[in-house]
């Protein structure tokens, strides 16, 4: 028997949702993400670490975009990016909260394998989660470059982002929307980039 329930209303929910998120995409045609793509194929070339972290859903951003980052920036033959999520080892993210304060769990981790010009992305929405500020606030201080996936006002982390790039909106999903493409932009520009430009691949180098 069918339900007589409808969905009333998801239609027009649905296009006012992509008239608030849509324009959020061009941010991605401003000089920041040109900035970001410079810091990043610099990184690339020294043989850097990109380093990304959030919290929450931005953590499950984090992590997606290690997987395109570092595989879906391959091109085999070719030197490969170095990506390392920090949101992703369970026991380690719980001993340094339940030890040293969730405001840790980042920053501690970078304490022992950032090296100067490493890049940290920051997910964030508000921009003023303290561990997402603590690790944008030593990595510019020890000779890193932060891009910035922000929303609302752009908060804290903004102060600590050579490359802020800006979703003004404080709709969380919408923000996220934005904040995910980075991850498709980025992967498929480098793969781009590697292809063309990209130095042989030698084991340990």
């Amino acid at each position: 028997m069918q339900s007589e329930h409808k969905a009333v209303g998801a239609d027009d929910f649905a296009k006012n949702y992509l008239t608030e998120t849509l324009p959020l995409f061009q941010e991605y045609a401003k000089i920041e993400f040109q900035t970001a793509m410079n810091a990043m194929v610099q990184a690339y070339h020294r043989g850097n670490t990109v380093f990304i972290c959030g919290n929450g859903g931005s953590a499950g951003t984090a992590g997606h975009m290690v997987n395109d980052l570092a595989k879906g920036s391959v091109v085999e033959g070719k030197k490969r990016l170095r990506v390392l999520g920090l949101a992703d080892n369970m026991s380690l993210l719980t001993a340094y909260a339940n030890d040293c304060g969730y405001e840790t769990i980042f920053v501690e981790q970078m304490k022992s394998l950032w090296k100067k010009g490493d890049v940290l992305i920051a997910i964030t929405c508000s921009g003023n989660s303290p561990n997402v500020v603590k690790a944008a606030e030593y990595a510019k201080a020890n000779g890193g470059e932060v891009i910035g996936l922000i929303g609302f006002s752009g908060g804290k982390v903004k102060e600590f982002c050579q490359h802020p790039i800006h979703f003004k909106s404080f709709n969380y999903g919408a923000v996220e929307d934005a904040q995910l493409m980075f991850s498709h932009l980025s992967s498929q520009y480098l793969h781009k980039y590697i292809k063309e430009f990209g130095p042989e691949f030698q084991p340990g180098v």
